[in-house]
C-alpha cells in the first residue's frame, strides 16, 4: 500500500470556477418594500437592493446593485412570490483564494 497522497483529494483553487448569472426583475409584478424583500435578504451574494422608485402598484421592488456576482444559486426565483423575478447563467468565472475561507484564522 501506498504512503503517497492522491491528489484527487485536494481542491485546487486555481482550476475552480463558478456560475454567473443575470438576474430579470419583472417590477410591475413586484410587491417589494415593507410587505416582501425575501429576494433581497435570502441573496447570500447581496445582488439585490430595495429601489427607491416605486412600481405601478406603489410597491418597491429590487434592482441589482452587484451585476456579476450573481451565482445562479435560484434563491430569489424559489422564495419570490408574484414570480417578479429570474436567474439564468450567462457564463462562468474563476474563484480566486480571496473569496472563500479555506484557513483557519
Amino acid at each position: 500500500m501506498s504512503q503517497e497522497v492522491s491528489p484527487i483529494r485536494y481542491w485546487n483553487i486555481e482550476q475552480c470556477t463558478i456560475p454567473v448569472g443575470r438576474v430579470t426583475i419583472i417590477a410591475g409584478f413586484c410587491k417589494g418594500g415593507e410587505d416582501c424583500d425575501d429576494c433581497i435578504r435570502l441573496c447570500p451574494e447581496k445582488v439585490l437592493e430595495r429601489s427607491t422608485v416605486s412600481n405601478e402598484r406603489g410597491y418597491l421592488p429590487p434592482v441589482v446593485v452587484a451585476e456579476g456576482k450573481c451565482t445562479v444559486c435560484g434563491r430569489c426565483q424559489l422564495y419570490c412570490s408574484e414570480n417578479a423575478i429570474f436567474v439564468h447563467k450567462v457564463g462562468e468565472r474563476a474563484v480566486h483564494a480571496h473569496e472563500i475561507a479555506l484557513t483557519a484564522k
